[in-house]
C-alpha cells in the first residue's frame, strides 16, 4: 500500500500552529466545492481510517466556525490521507480538493472502506517514511 496519496493541502503531518500558516492558501481554495455536495464527502473525510492518533486540538484558521479534539490526526482510505479537520473545512469553506481524490470518492458512492490492521500498519510505515525522508 505504498500508493498513498497526501490529500492536496490537508495531507500534511502538521502541528496546529504550523498548520495555521497555511492560511491564505485555504483562502483561495475556499466555495469550490458546492454546499450540496460538501455534507457528504465531509462524512467521508470523518469515516476514514485514523492512522496516527493525535491529542491536538485544532481550530477554524479561517473564521471561527468550529474546533475539533483530534483535528491534526491523519485519517486514510487507503489510497489518500488527510488530516480529521479537513471534514470541517469543506463542509463551512467547500475547500477545493484534487480532483483525482473527487473521482475517487465518486466511484466508492463516498462510502470509505474500512483498512485492516495489515493496511493501517502499512500506511503508517509509509507515512513514517516519507517523513524521514522530509517529504512530509
Amino acid at each position: 500500500m505504498t500508493n498513498i496519496t497526501p490529500l492536496g493541502i490537508f495531507g500534511r503531518i502538521a502541528s496546529q500552529s504550523a498548520f495555521s500558516g497555511n492560511a491564505d492558501e485555504l483562502r483561495r481554495l475556499a466555495g469550490v466545492i458546492p454546499e450540496g455536495e460538501r455534507g457528504r464527502i465531509a462524512e467521508y473525510l470523518r469515516s476514514g481510517t485514523p492512522i496516527i492518533a493525535l491529542m491536538g486540538f485544532s481550530e477554524d484558521i479561517l473564521g471561527k466556525k468550529f474546533s475539533r479534539s483530534g483535528g491534526t490526526a491523519i485519517m486514510s482510505d487507503g489510497r489518500f490521507f488527510w488530516r480529521l479537520d479537513a471534514a470541517d473545512y469543506v463542509e463551512h469553506y467547500g475547500i477545493e480538493l484534487p480532483e483525482e481524490f473527487i473521482s475517487h470518492g465518486n466511484s466508492r458512492q463516498w462510502v470509505p472502506p474500512v483498512l485492516s490492521r495489515e493496511e493501517v500498519v502499512s500506511v503508517d510505515r509509509h507515512l513514517c517514511h516519507l517523513k524521514e525522508i522530509g517529504v512530509l
